[in-house]
């Protein structure tokens, strides 16, 4: 399993809060803005999901935040269709803005479970 050193919006709006300000360097081992995350802190979804579509498809960190931006746009089964495509990728452990360290896989799983609880309501 490695270690990605990247705070993943997605990851940190579920589980941890966001303590790391859009302009701090938040995106580590990943070149600026690959993904997304000062823009998703500004709120701007249309900016952020074109600067993970430019980014691999099947990094755990890229796909969390773009499932996070399609869940916030109203889009849920694109995003639970992420959700599971993270589950089935190796799993990575990610640093959120807090420091805390979590595995993509238990994201993932988190966030499926929320999603799922929404539809069903």
């Amino acid at each position: 399993m490695k270690l990605a050193f990247a705070t993943i919006a997605a990851a940190a709006a579920l589980l941890a809060g966001c303590t790391t300000s859009p302009t701090q360097q938040a995106e580590i081992g990943y070149a600026p803005g690959s993904l997304g995350y000062a823009a998703m802190m500004q709120g701007n979804w249309q900016k952020a999901e074109s600067q993970l579509a430019r980014t691999d498809a099947d990094d755990p960190a890229r796909l969390l935040n773009l499932a996070q931006i399609y869940r916030v746009t109203e889009r849920d089964l694109a995003a639970r269709d992420l959700y599971a495509k993270v589950l089935e990728e190796d799993d990575m452990q990610l640093v959120l803005s807090d420091g805390s360290v979590v595995s993509a896989h238990t994201v993932a799983k988190s966030a499926l479970q929320t999603t799922a609880t929404a539809a069903r309501n």
